[in-house]
């Protein structure tokens, strides 16, 4: 599976026109260009025990005047943990140069960014290529968050079907046996959903 599903999308005409320095009024319209979802490890913002900031895939401390430092298309939508941890990481110290020798980036708007890393069956990211393997490893520390991502994946992908058979029993007779049916599905597995998400905020509070 793909990290990110669907592929996060730059807006070329950004809504905001902000000044050096106040990038994160673009943070919006990143939230929606990215779906919602952290552009680095795929997490939905949607849960308390973190938050989104706005990333500059290029480093700020390697902009230095050639690019400014609100440039949307250098913006990255970024959970708190991925930001943190990729800092202002830069192998080739050289902006347009992001990755070299199996060292450095690939923008999480290029769909090549799927071809280094992708999604396990259980909702871990792993490595490809030499090249994920580094930001697996060095850049985000996948590896040492591997729990918690897994967490996210699944609690994330019961509350989109939850939200799916929402919208079937919407359309429902409420007095059908095929109501019935989903209804009780929705609800065994809005029962999952509180176990999961415990889970994920006990791993969260014993950090």
């Amino acid at each position: 599976m793909k990290v990110r599903e669907p592929l996060p999308i730059r807006r070329t005409a950004p809504t905001k026109s902000p000044k050096e320095g106040k990038w994160a009024k673009h943070k919006p319209d990143l939230c929606q260009d990215f779906h919602s979802h952290c552009g680095y490890c795929g997490s939905y913002d949607g849960y308390r025990h973190t938050w989104y900031e706005v990333d500059h895939f290029i480093p700020k401390s390697l902009l230095d005047g050639k690019i400014s430092n609100v440039e949307y298309s250098n913006l990255v939508y970024s959970c708190k943990f991925c930001n943190n941890t990729k800092l202002a990481k830069w192998p080739t110290n050289d902006i347009n140069i992001p990755n070299h020798n199996d060292q450095g980036f690939v923008d999480p708007c290029n769909e090549d960014y799927d071809n280094h890393l992708y999604r396990t069956n259980d909702g871990s990211i792993m490595w490809k290529t030499d090249l994920g393997k580094w930001m697996w490893e060095i850049a985000f520390k996948f590896d040492e968050r591997n729990y918690a991502i897994k967490l996210l994946w699944e609690v994330n992908q019961i509350r989109k079907i939850i939200l799916k058979y929402a919208k079937e029993l919407s359309k429902m007779n409420i007095h059908s046996e095929e109501y019935k049916l989903v209804h009780t599905k929705a609800g065994d597995l809005s029962f999952k959903y509180v176990l999961v998400h415990n889970e994920l905020m006990n791993h969260y509070n014993s950090l």
